[in-house]
C-alpha cells in the first residue's frame, strides 16, 4: 500500500500506529509519500483549517488501517503495522508507536515516542523532543533545542549545537546512562537516578552546564586549556577526582538576620488627658459575647500542602567552589552517591 500527497514545504505531519516500526526520512520533494506492507489502508487528513483548499496542506494527519481495525478510522493509531513516509526536509514530524522502534533523518522538526522501542534521529535543523519508556535514544549530527527523556534506557547524544542562543539541552533517564559528545548548546542539563553521566567535548563559551546524579558517577571529559567555574554539592563519602588545576574558593557566609524594627510609641500631648476604655455594662446571668474573629480582607485562600519526597538514603553533603582557569563556563553538580570525575582529552 502506498499513498502520496503535495503539502507545505514546512507541513507539520502526524503519524501513530500502536505496534510497529516507523522510518521517516526527509527528501527535496514537497509532498509526503507513506508505504507499508501490511496495511489495507492509507488515509491523509488534512488539519490546518484552510479555507483555500487549492493550496498545498499545512498540517495533515496520516492515518494507517490494517485488517486487525478494518476500515474504520475511529481506530487512529490502532494499526498494527511497519511504515516508511518521506516527508520535505522543512517539515516537523509527530510520530508515536506503542510497541516499535523509530526512525528520523534529515528533517526540520522531529517529536517521537515509544514505549517499548529504541528511538533514533540524525540530521534534525530546528528541534527534537524524543521520550522512550523501555527502550534506548540516539540523537546525532542535529541543531537546535532538544529534549531526551528514556525511564528503562540510555541516551547517547554526538555532535549537537545550537541553531541561536535560545535553544537549551535537556536530557533525563531513571536508570540509564546518558552520554554526551561534542554537545554545543548555551545550556545543557543532564538529570539521572541511576545511571551514569558522561560528558565529552569542548566547553561553550560562557555556557552552563547542570548535571545531577543520585547513585552513579559522573565524568566530565574535557580539553586540557577549559576554563569553568565549579560549584558542586557532592556526598561527605565520595570524591571528586580532577585532573584540572582548581582553586578552591570559600563558600560565602549567610548574610545576617535584618535587625528588628523598633517602633516607639507616641508622646503624649500636653494639657489632655488620655480618654478612659469603658467596658459595656452586662445584665447579671448573660453570658458573655464569643469573641469574632476581625474579616480578612480579599479573598481567602487555603494553603496547599505539598507531600515531600526524600531522596532515597540518608545523604551529607558538602559544597564545593571552585575555578580553573578565568572560569567562562559553569559548571553546576548535585551528585548524591557517585564520583565526580574532571579529566582532560
Amino acid at each position: 500500500m502506498e499513498r502520496s500527497l503535495s503539502v507545505d514545504p514546512q507541513a507539520v505531519v502526524t503519524l501513530c500506529v500502536a505496534s510497529g516500526t516507523l522510518n521517516v526520512r526527509g527528501w527535496d520533494k514537497s509532498e509526503i509519500r507513506v508505504r507499508s506492507l501490511d496495511a489495507t489502508q492509507i488515509d491523509f487528513r488534512r488539519i490546518d483549517k484552510s479555507k483555500d483548499t487549492s493550496k498545498p496542506a499545512a498540517r495533515i494527519d496520516v492515518t494507517v488501517l490494517n485488517k486487525s481495525t478494518g476500515a474504520n478510522p475511529k481506530m487512529d493509531c490502532q494499526a498494527i503495522a511497519d511504515v516508511d513516509m518521506e516527508v520535505p526536509t522543512g517539515a516537523t514530524v509527530q510520530v508515536q508507536t506503542r510497541d516499535g522502534d523509530i526512525a528520523i533523518t534529515g528533517v526540520a522538526g522531529a517529536y517521537a515516542g515509544s514505549q517499548n522501542g529504541d528511538i533514533t534521529i540524525e540530521r534534525a535543523t530546528k528541534l527534537v523532543e524524543a521520550g522512550s519508556v523501555g527502550g534506548s535514544i540516539l540523537l546525532k549530527d542535529s541543531t537546535g533545542r532538544v529534549n531526551l527523556s528514556s525511564a528503562g534506557g540510555g541516551v547517547e547524544v554526538i555532535n549537537v549545537r545550537a541553531a541561536n542562543e535560545e535553544d537549551t539541552f535537556e536530557v533525563g533517564t531513571v536508570s540509564g546512562d546518558i552520554q554526551l559528545d561534542r554537545v554545543s548548546n548555551p545550556k545543557v542539563t543532564a538529570k539521572t537516578v541511576n545511571g551514569t553521566v558522561t560528558m565529552s567535548g569542548p566547553l561553550a563559551k560562557s555556557g552552563w552546564y547542570g548535571f545531577t546524579n543520585v547513585t552513579g558517577d559522573i565524568v566530565l571529559e574535557m580539553p586540557h586549556d577549559a576554563s569553568f567555574q565549579l560549584n558542586a554539592k557532592v556526598s561527605d563519602k565520595q570524591d571528586i577526582v580532577s585532573e584540572f588545576p582548581l582553586k578552591y574558593l570559600a563558600t560565602a557566609a549567610p548574610p545576617p538576620p535584618p535587625a528588628p524594627v523598633v517602633i516607639k510609641p507616641k508622646a503624649e500631648t500636653k494639657g489632655k488627658t488620655p480618654e478612659a476604655k469603658v467596658k459595656p455594662k452586662t445584665a447579671p446571668g448573660t453570658p458573655a459575647p464569643t469573641p469574632q474573629p476581625a474579616p480578612k480582607a480579599g479573598p481567602i485562600i487555603e494553603p496547599i500542602r505539598v507531600e515531600k519526597h526524600g531522596m532515597p538514603g540518608p545523604y551529607m553533603l558538602r559544597r564545593v567552589t571552585a575555578v580553573c582557569g578565568s572560569g567562562d563556563a559553569t559548571i553546576s553538580i548535585a551528585s548524591f552517591g557517585g564520583t565526580v570525575h574532571l579529566k582532560k582529552i
